[in-house]
């Protein structure tokens, strides 16, 4: 994937964080609305972003902010949680992580 191998290299990552997928599902937007966010050329979802994070190189990352996150559809928690499940061989004393909150 060529993002991954151009992010590879990065000191510190701004990423999105967009949404939940489920609490997007949930959400009093019109389906219009949430196709566009949740679909392939939309906003990342968390998950999404977690799993960019877990392909990356990290040997040079030190820095990780989760940027764009969504009031109605997401919570820096949510963010957090999912990124901390995908963080394979992520050693997070070396990298700080940050989310607005």
């Amino acid at each position: 994937m060529h993002l991954v191998q151009a992010l590879g290299a990065c000191d510190a990552l701004l990423l999105e964080c967009n949404h939940d997928r489920e609490m997007l599902d949930k959400s009093p937007y019109p389906a219009f609305l949430k196709r566009r966010i949740g679909g392939a050329y939309g906003h990342l979802a968390n998950d999404a972003s977690a799993e960019i994070l877990r392909l990356l190189d990290k040997s040079r990352l030190k820095q990780v902010v989760g940027a764009h996150l969504s009031q109605q559809n997401n919570t820096p928690e949510l963010a957090r949680a999912r990124r901390a499940r995908k963080r394979h061989g992520c050693d997070l004393r070396r990298h700080r992580d940050r989310l607005p909150g």
